[in-house]
Order: structure tokens, then C-alpha cells, then sequence
């Protein structure tokens, strides 16, 4: 019979594509899953992995191997979620992963309260993308995570995976506190009116390329005067005048006096979600969790 131990062996190689850093993911020795991937071989009957330069590619009977070890994968969480269940016991270890201001505006404010209810639930945290956090899932790493999309470009998430929407964030616009922007008596500025600005923008990606459409889309002249992804570094930046900004809602820290924000006509938004894996959809400390961090987001957008 091939061993639990072995077939996990096999997935991660799989997905890592060495044996090098499948064993740094499941810490262990490569020495030790190179001789699980052996015997498991020997049991097949037929190659699991061919080499093809540095790395290792799967063979047919590897994909029904690494098949097999998801369905073990989620029938044990399943089996673990319906024990839990039975106790109704909020305990144990909960791996947590979010972006950063998910961590700052949700997670974070969501600790006190959860171990005041729950003592005996032992949460780790982990910061990742919301790529990160989707891979983390389904590779067992993480249990829970919060994850964003852009409104205009939502995120297939891969299969086995159950997402809910907690809201949708917005964006508003950040300049200087001597600012010359046109303002509607409404307070909320149109990018129409943004032209000729230098602008402190993300990094390349979903936001960046919002903000770039946008000025295209209406012939504005504007200069990308510095690429920043913290909120920190942007406020830092357009507080010394750098140019203007666009930051999301969710984290953002409180502006200091040299810095003022504005709503945006049709601003983007992101999808505010909470990811787990649907055999964990009963587990007390998954749905505990998710109930309270939905309890601060209601306070933080009542």
C-alpha cells in the first residue's frame, strides 16, 4: 500500500519542482523524501519522476499519485472538521495568512477578542499575497486566509477552495495638504480634472494598471514620478510633494496633518474575501474565526 508519508512526498516535489525545496517545505532532510519517493517507485511498479536538467517532471502515474494524495489530504481535514465538530471545541493550532493591510485593518484587530473567547486556540500568522495565500491553502499551509481582487478583474480561485465576500474596499486619492486639485462641492475629485500631475504609483500590476488606464482613457498628461507598494512610503512620498496617489482603505493609517484625502468619482475597489479549503467548512475554529473577523469588518464600514 503506498504510505500517507510517501504520496505527501511525491505532491510536494511535484509542486515545488525539486527535491531540494520540497523537502525545505515539509521540513525534512532531502536525503528522507528522496528515499520516500524511491520506495514509493517501488510500489508503482513504474517511474513517478523523470529529470529534465535541474529539475523534476511527473510522470503519468505521478499525477494519479499526486491526485490520490490531494483526496487523502481533504478527506483527513474532513475527518478532522467533523471530529472538531462533535466537541464543538474552539482549540488547537490555526494558521492564518492575509496582505498586509488585511493583517493591520482585519486579523490584527480580530486577536483580542479571539483569545479572550477562545484560550486555547494557538493562531500563527503569516503575511503573504493573496497568490501566496491561495498556493498556502490548497498546499495545507495555511487554513484561513483574507485575499483581494480588483472589482474589474476577479480572481479564479483554484479548485477546492470556498471564498466569502466580506465587502469591497475603496480607493480614494491622497495629495499634499497644499494640494491645487479641483474639488467638487461633494469633496470627491475627477480624475478628468488630474491632468499634468506627477503621481506616486504601486508597482506594476491590477492597481498600477487601473491608474494608468484611467489617464490614457481620458488623454491626460502625467508623469509617474516614483513606484511605492507600502502605504508608509506613499503617504511619506506624497507628503514631500512628490506627486498625488491612490490608496485603498482597509490599513491605511491615519494621515498625518501635511497629507488629505478625497473620494474618487467611480473609484476602484477591491473584493475583501475570506479563503479556506471546503473540506474545512465545519471546523469550530474556521467558522469562529471567520465570525469575528466579519464582525470587525462591519464595525469598520458600519
Amino acid at each position: 500500500m503506498f504510505s500517507p508519508e510517501q504520496l505527501v512526498s511525491l505532491k510536494a516535489v511535484v509542486e515545488e519542482g525539486t527535491v531540494l525545496a520540497a523537502a525545505d517545505r515539509l521540513g525534512l532532510t532531502a536525503s528522507a523524501v528522496s528515499q520516500q519517493l524511491t520506495r514509493l517507485q517501488k510500489e508503482a511498479g513504474q517511474p513517478v519522476l523523470v529529470r529534465r536538467g535541474r529539475n523534476v517532471v511527473p510522470t503519468d502515474a505521478a499525477e494519479v499519485l499526486v491526485q490520490l494524495a490531494s483526496q487523502l489530504e481533504q478527506l483527513d481535514e474532513a475527518a478532522r472538521a467533523e471530529l472538531e465538530h462533535l466537541t464543538s471545541d474552539v482549540a488547537g493550532p490555526l494558521v492564518l495568512s492575509s496582505f498586509p493591510t488585511g493583517i493591520v485593518g482585519l486579523l490584527a484587530p480580530s486577536l483580542p477578542v479571539l483569545r479572550s473567547l477562545h484560550p486555547l486556540l494557538r493562531i500563527t500568522m503569516r503575511e503573504l499575497t493573496p497568490e501566496g495565500s491561495l498556493g498556502a491553502l490548497r498546499r495545507g499551509e495555511v487554513d484561513l486566509a483574507v485575499v483581494h481582487d480588483w472589482t474589474d478583474y476577479h480572481k479564479a480561485l483554484p479548485g477546492g477552495l470556498t471564498a466569502h465576500v466580506l465587502g469591497h474596499d475603496v480607493v480614494d486619492l491622497i495629495a499634499p495638504h497644499d494640494h491645487d486639485l479641483r474639488v467638487g462641492r461633494n469633496g470627491v475629485v475627477d480624475l478628468g480634472d488630474c491632468g499634468g500631475r506627477d503621481w506616486v504609483d504601486d508597482s506594476p500590476g491590477v492597481f498600477s494598471d487601473w491608474l494608468l488606464t484611467a489617464l490614457h482613457e481620458r488623454s491626460l498628461d502625467y508623469r509617474i514620478a516614483a513606484t511605492a507598494d507600502t502605504h508608509p512610503s506613499k503617504i511619506a512620498l506624497v507628503a514631500a510633494g512628490l506627486g498625488i496617489g491612490l490608496m485603498p482603505r482597509l490599513g491605511r493609517p491615519e494621515l498625518p496633518d501635511t497629507v488629505v484625502s478625497f473620494p474618487v468619482r467611480n473609484p476602484p475597489t477591491r473584493r475583501i474575501m475570506l479563503v479556506h479549503r471546503d473540506s474545512s467548512v465545519r471546523r469550530p475554529a474556521v467558522v469562529s474565526v471567520m465570525r469575528e473577523v466579519r464582525r470587525v469588518w462591519t464595525e469598520e464600514h458600519a
